[in-house]
């Protein structure tokens, strides 16, 4: 950079001496020539000067013309200049960039490096803040005596939108997919789809059908195809799923995205045949267990559930009936068994229930697998809590001072009914420690639940248990919390 430096800080802009058809070769020559006749003839009064100078710029085919425009030295300097040369300045358009800088012309004679000089100013010009600028956003405001075509992304992608909405539907014919990817481009169609006819449902279809798996997933194709099922006929439908189904695990890869799932769950909602209906639960049915503990996939399989008849649903229950305990042990699909309990009819509801309580105790130890077990007490079927209640006799004791099946023990004691919740409570209290029972962190509240439901004999033996270790449950937190208990009943009179 030093030698294209002058004292004055000011940048010598090199030029390419290979004519490229704008006359910059010759230029080159003229100013070369220029230089050597100034320094010759130094009895040159400024007025000739000037007058070679103009002479030498109208020779040129830098631009079209000429004109009169304030250049900018930098946007921290703030100054705004005009060249000491008739007060003419050349302003070049950088087709890359949209930026208008000023190009000098001539050189100072004065410098036998031929830098770069302006007439009247020393300005500084850094090339280095120069490139920096090149990359701003920002446009110089030039004179309105200048009209340079707009270089601005944005502006015209605005007039491109603004033009595309003036067209119809069928107009759009071939740019249907690129539109439908791009965030105005969706909504412009959106808002073209309010009335369609047959023939511009067609034609979307048309250009959607064969990349619709990759519009579903996408953040705005999603809503496009959305609008797309809710206008379109049966036979339309069935194209798309057809489409759909022709790739194995599609339809599950698409349940799986944020987007997809949104899009799947509007085409379940808008299936009315029932063979289309038979076909889509065919298509999930391999990936059901898989969606079931997927973060977007388990509400399409929910919304099955829920919405469709449960022979309907069979093919996706008895798939997730086969992996019950790792559905069961997940975030998501502990919420889509307990709705497959709910939602589940004869056999398959049968296979269903026989898989959990297979696995009792260590659902009602683990973190989500012990809300499938209160759901299923909830759902108060006696035979389903009966049989839950065989599985787990015997354990009640342990189980009751683990974190999670505490609240399984509590479940069964409050909605098993009065001859259920005596032998749980007569378990406890016969087990081989219950003092540690009304000290237990989780425990104790078992035995609150035990007091609140017992009458009678079982209840004249949880009073003698608690009076026989009234001392040590004084001196411990959690034994307060029972006493606590009996002091509210008395309390309020109860």
């Amino acid at each position: 950079m030093e030698n294209q430096r002058n004292t004055g800080g000011g940048f010598r802009r090199r030029w390419d001496v290979s004519g490229d058809g704008f006359g910059r070769n010759n230029m080159m020559m003229t100013s070369a020539s220029f230089y050597t006749s100034t320094n010759n003839n130094s009895c040159l009064t400024s007025s000739d000067v000037n007058e070679n100078v103009c002479n030498m710029f109208s020779s040129l085919s830098i631009l079209p013309e000429t004109v009169r425009t304030p250049v900018f030295s930098g946007e921290s300097s703030g100054h705004r200049f005009y060249s000491g040369v008739g007060e003419c300045t050349n302003v070049m358009v950088d087709p890359h960039h949209g930026f208008y800088y000023y190009d000098p012309m001539w050189y100072n004679s004065s410098n036998n490096n031929r830098e770069v000089g302006f007439s009247g100013f020393d300005q500084k010009f850094d090339f280095d803040y120069l490139t920096h600028d090149l990359h701003r956003k920002e446009k110089v405001n030039l004179d309105e005596s200048v009209v340079v075509p707009s270089f601005s992304m944005v502006s015209s992608r605005l007039r491109n939108h603004q033009v595309l909405s003036e067209l119809s539907l069928r107009e759009l014919r071939g740019r249907i997919y690129s539109l439908a990817k791009d965030q105005n481009g969706c909504r412009l169609l959106q808002g073209k789809f309010e009335n369609p006819s047959n023939e511009d449902i067609e034609m979307v279809l048309y250009e959607v059908l064969d990349s619709i798996s990759e519009l579903m997933k996408d953040q705005f194709g999603n809503y496009l195809v959305q609008k797309l099922i809710t206008v379109c006929n049966d036979d339309h439908k069935l194209r798309i799923l057809l489409s759909l189904t022709d790739v194995p695990y599609e339809m599950v890869l698409i349940c799986m995205s944020p987007h997809g799932t949104r899009a799947m769950q509007k085409l379940l909602e808008n299936l009315n045949d029932p063979h289309q209906i038979a076909l889509a639960m065919a298509a999930l049915r391999p990936g059901a267990a898989r969606l079931a503990n997927d973060p977007n996939g388990h509400h399409v399989i929910q919304y099955c559930l829920i919405h469709f008849p449960s022979d309907v649903n069979e093919p996706i229950l008895n798939e997730i009936a086969g992996k019950c305990y790792d559905v069961a042990t997940d975030r998501s699909g502990c919420c889509v068994l307990q709705a497959c309990i709910e939602h589940s009819q004869g056999e398959v509801r049968t296979r269903l229930v026989a898989e959990i309580l297979a696995k009792a105790i260590h659902l009602a130890e683990d973190p989500y697998g012990n809300y499938v077990l209160q759901h299923m007490v909830g759902l108060k079927v006696p035979e389903f809590t009966a049989q839950l209640v065989r599985q787990l006799k015997g354990n009640f004791a342990a189980l009751s001072c683990n974190k999670f099946a505490s609240n399984v023990v509590e479940k069964c004691l409050i909605d098993s009914g009065e001859e259920i919740s005596k032998k749980i409570i007569m378990e406890l209290i016969t087990s081989p420690n219950p003092p540690l029972l009304l000290v237990d962190p989780y425990a104790n509240f078992v035995i609150q639940s035990a007091l609140t439901v017992s009458t009678g004999v079982v209840y004249d033996c949880l009073l003698e248990l608690i009076s026989d270790n009234m001392a040590p449950m004084r001196s411990n937190l959690y034994g307060r919390k029972i006493l606590a208990w009996f002091e509210k009943r008395r309390i309020l009179g109860i």
